[in-house]
């Protein structure tokens, strides 16, 4: 029998994770909430793409890049697309500098705020995508 660790996830569990851990007062609450954010959206759209015919994941880190450049195609959401890329920097940013950041010099920084808006339109307008016809 599988340990709860290794059940399948709905991945806009994390989102909703990422929403009460970012109202927490803790510096790492926060942090967490943001790379929930990302989390949310690189996973939800990896296999809403796959559900829908216009990827085939490989199911680990490679989906990544694959996953971004998929979103940034002009048929699938564009510059919308690009937002994505936005959340994995600025998760990057907040998931390996511990350090105090100065978001004026820092360009990949975002709002917390930001980073929740922006994961939840980004799995909307995924989900909105028409199923690909098979050809």
């Amino acid at each position: 029998m599988p340990q709860p660790l290794y059940k399948s996830v709905d991945p806009e569990t994390y989102l909703e994770l990422a929403k009460e851990l970012s109202l927490k007062s803790q510096v790492a609450a926060k942090r967490t909430a943001a790379d929930r954010a990302y989390y949310a959206v690189f996973l939800a759209s990896r296999n809403l793409l796959a559900e829908k015919g216009y990827i085939t994941p490989y199911y680990n880190s490679d989906d990544h890049k694959y996953v971004e450049e998929t979103l940034k195609r002009k048929d699938i959401l564009g510059a919308l697309g690009n937002d994505e890329n936005r959340l994995r920097r600025a998760r990057n940013l907040v998931t390996y500098d511990t350090r105090d950041i100065e978001t004026k010099t820092q360009q990949y920084a975002r709002p917390l705020n930001w980073m929740l808006n922006t994961a939840e339109a980004v799995i909307k307008k995924v989900q909105e995508l028409p199923q690909r016809s098979i050809q």
